[in-house]
């Protein structure tokens, strides 16, 4: 919303290819309405590495049960690396 970091709008998906090669995951709330699901799945459908999970009951919250979860599993997945 307030461009954070980025120098420019869409930069992440612009730039999407420095990043490509780090292992990712993409958690995203149906019912998120700070950052709304097409944008999640834009960045997906640019970045296809990048493993997606959708969370049907959830909203913005990492604290909700089914985001909480696939953090959980995603930092896991990367605890090793």
């Amino acid at each position: 919303m307030n461009g954070g970091w980025f120098k420019k709008d869409l930069q992440l998906l612009h730039d999407v290819d420095k990043i490509r090669h780090i292992p990712s995951v993409i958690v995203q709330g149906r019912y998120d309405m700070v950052c709304p699901a097409r944008t999640a799945w834009r960045l997906h459908k640019a970045w296809p590495e990048a493993e997606f999970h959708f969370v049907a009951d959830a909203g913005h919250s990492a604290k909700e049960s089914g985001t909480e979860a696939k953090l959980v599993e995603a930092a896991n997945k990367f605890k090793d690396l």
